[in-house]
């Protein structure tokens, strides 16, 4: 209990430290930031914690640790002697109720996750002990960086920021490495729930719905709702499935059903042993909710290595303190950023600068912190670097384009800003690149494992819901449907150019023609796919394709909805920012989550056709880390878009439909975590002895 105390203490310091800074650079914000500070200074203390190690200026002791902390309190400083104190107390008086929430809510995340920790807290399976090793490497080395556990006298190479921060925390509070692992899920699930809170609040208030008024105060809990708790449709279909649902049994005594088989998903293909509770159906059934997405070969018959399709909650119930967890806060902070420079860029005070010879909406002071901070996930997590560097870069282009139109230039400062904090970002965190080693070896096609249609909506079904319900209020409200089609067209464009180009790299990767490769390459990628030649294998391709065109429409419809009302939705020049009910505009947060929607769509849309090349030798992977983002992306958009339509009255047809899509969307999505934790507490009174611990 007093590990779990200090850590709650250290985290709040963190974010104490860090406030005047996000007050400073987050000023379009409605709690300017608060609700990211504590990530925001767990983020840049870790930073100066592992720099100046590396560097050898800090020794790996809690004095290296404080010392970092003077330098994050040094920059705070300076950020403070530059704000106005009555801005500050009027702010305070204003938003006292939202920040009062933010810190009750990051209360209850940290308590219910340690709790859900101290009933199983053993590091044991999957990647924890590994997860473990670094931490307590961290702990255990001199200096920075790290040394590796197993390759004695080399560093790390891996992407192990969040485990600094983790150890950095544990070394200055005197905690184990083993109590520092179950504190550190229980700190990133708190941190995740009030970032996600934070911006589906910051949305709201952009939109003019003031979430401190009690009425209201309750909608941007949609946001830590979506994110982090609901769930895909696995969870319902295991409750129906246990229930003996759609199963029939022949006059010789055998159970089939044609809807299970057509669902075809691993384990619920069998038949249930009885009529009992889920969670007494086989070991780990909660398991099964990570595997939706099945691959198929040639002759029809299911891959045996499976797609990874995690989502949030099933990673912190499984307790992997993995990268891609680690990052989620970190990643809500860059959206956090994101959205303060859309809402803030072209006003009094937003400050420019040029950059060969375009000028860019904000400030030199907001770049130095941008490349932190989008730098810092490239550390945390490689995979998040460029798509949320994409997102700063497409609310930009949008800014722009409302103050000066659409031409090539937007296009191409568009690409120098994604350049830019690239480098930025790469040359902020060097060492680590100079030391690192990635198993990523490029790209290859992917040309015959098309999700189906059905695995998709029973990966996404309880975020498409709101999601498409949301996009036809908001086309529906136009009554213009020509953007709609226009955004569909260019969809469908993007879907062939990706087919184009997978056929493209098929052909090449398997003719002995090129000096790169030879005929026993070019034989082996066949052999991967059980195909003769690269006809065959194409041919296969497009008849997959063609089986699959639910994927295709579902992931047509949410791009293209959402770049049509993108492309034609800035206010006209003179206009104030909020026209949500006007005919000839959208408001700005509709636009940024209309950007979310987008860039989540293009993440699950890519593995469709090509994947990165790994030791895995499949699109696992691939499909793991490019979901679980447009998990994140689509679940905030859908939070937000669930909240305007229950503030808004209920005039269109899509509004007046939509609580009953949102029930739906609630009950199934809601149904695997509610058995997951009944599970959870169950597996704990049924020990011998039932004792709670940290200890891992």
């Amino acid at each position: 209990m007093l590990d779990a105390i200090i850590w709650y203490l250290l985290a709040g310091l963190a974010g104490a430290a860090a406030f005047p800074l996000t007050f400073r650079f987050f000023p379009a914000l409605a709690d300017r930031g608060y609700s990211v500070s504590r990530a925001l200074g767990l983020l840049l203390w870790g930073y100066a914690f592992w720099m100046l190690g590396t560097l050898g200026v800090l020794v790996n002791t809690p004095g290296g640790v404080l010392a970092a902390l003077a330098v994050l309190i040094g920059a705070s400083y300076w950020a403070w002697r530059g704000i106005d104190r009555d801005k500050l107390a009027a702010w305070w008086h204003e938003k006292r109720r939202t920040l009062i929430s933010v810190e009750v809510l990051f209360a209850a995340a940290f308590i219910f996750m340690a709790f859900m920790r101290a009933m199983e807290p053993a590091v044991l399976g999957t990647e924890k002990p590994m997860e473990l090793a670094f931490i307590n490497a961290i702990l255990r080395s001199p200096g920075m960086p790290p040394l590796d556990p197993w390759l004695a006298d080399y560093a790390i190479s891996y992407y192990y920021f969040g485990y600094v921060i983790v150890g950095m925390l544990a070394k200055l509070g005197g905690i184990s490495g083993g109590v520092a692992f179950n504190l550190g899920i229980s700190l990133v699930f708190a941190l995740a729930a009030v970032g996600a809170y934070g911006l589906v609040s910051n949305l709201l208030a952009g939109l003019g719905l003031e979430t401190g008024k009690r009425r209201l105060l309750g909608l941007p809990l949609l946001g830590p709702l979506f994110v982090l708790i609901l769930s895909n449709v696995e969870g319902f279909l295991e409750f129906i499935h246990g229930r003996g649902a759609f199963w029939t049994q022949t006059a010789s005594g055998e159970w089939t059903s044609r809807f299970w088989s057509w669902l075809n998903i691993e384990e619920l293909i069998l038949p249930p042993p009885g009529n009992t509770a889920p969670g007494e159906l086989r070991h780990w059934w909660w398991w099964r909710a990570s595997r939706v997405i099945s691959d198929f070969d040639l002759a029809g018959s299911r891959m045996q290595i499976s797609p990874i399709d995690e989502f949030p909650f099933f990673s912190f119930f499984l307790a992997d303190l993995h990268p891609h967890v680690l990052v989620i806060p970190f990643v809500l902070l860059a959206l956090a950023f994101s959205l303060n420079m859309f809402l803030q860029a072209g006003t009094p005070g937003a400050g420019r600068f040029k950059l060969y010879r375009f000028e860019y909406l904000f400030s030199p002071q907001t770049f130095v912190l941008g490349a932190l901070i989008f730098g810092g996930l490239g550390f945390l997590n490689l995979w998040d670097f460029p798509w949320y560097v994409g997102v700063f870069a497409a609310a930009h282009l949008l800014r722009k384009v409302d103050e000066l139109g659409w031409s090539i230039d937007r296009l191409i400062e568009f690409l120098l800003l994604g350049l830019s904090f690239g480098i930025a970002g790469v040359l902020a965190y060097l060492p680590f690149y100079l030391s690192f080693s990635s198993q990523a070896g490029g790209i290859l096609p992917n040309i015959i494992h098309a999700t189906r249609g059905v695995d998709m909506w029973v990966m996404f079904g309880p975020l498409f819901l709101p999601l498409f319900g949301f996009l036809a209020y908001l086309t529906a409200r136009r009554k213009n449907f020509r953007p709609a089609v226009a955004g569909l067209m260019a969809a469908v464009l993007i879907l062939l150019v990706l087919l184009g180009l997978s056929a493209l790299l098929t052909n090449t990767l398997s003719s002995p023609n090129l000096p790169h490769l030879n005929d026993e390459f070019g034989n082996m990628f066949l052999r991967s796919y059980l195909a003769e030649s690269a006809g065959e294998l194409i041919g296969a391709g497009l008849a997959r394709r063609a089986q699959t065109w639910f994927t295709s429409l579902t992931l047509a419809a949410l791009i293209g909805l959402g770049f049509g009302l993108l492309w034609t939705a800035r206010p006209r020049p003179g206009e104030e920012a909020l026209v949500e009910d006007q005919r000839e505009g959208l408001s700005d947060p509709h636009r940024f989550a209309l950007v979310m929607i987008v860039f989540g769509g293009l993440l699950v849309l890519i593995p469709e056709y090509i994947y990165l090349r790994d030791q895995f030798g499949s699109r696992m992977n691939t499909i793991f880390k490019f979901y679980y983002q447009a998990w994140i992306l689509w679940a905030l958009a859908g939070a937000y878009g669930s909240a305007v339509l229950f503030s808004r009255p209920r005039k269109t047809l899509a509004a007046k439909l939509f609580p009953a899509a949102f029930v739906l969307a609630l009950v199934v999505g809601m149904t695997y975590p509610l058995m997951a934790v009944n599970t959870r507490i169950s597996t704990f009174r049924a020990q011998l002895e039932p004792d709670l611990t940290l200890d891992g």
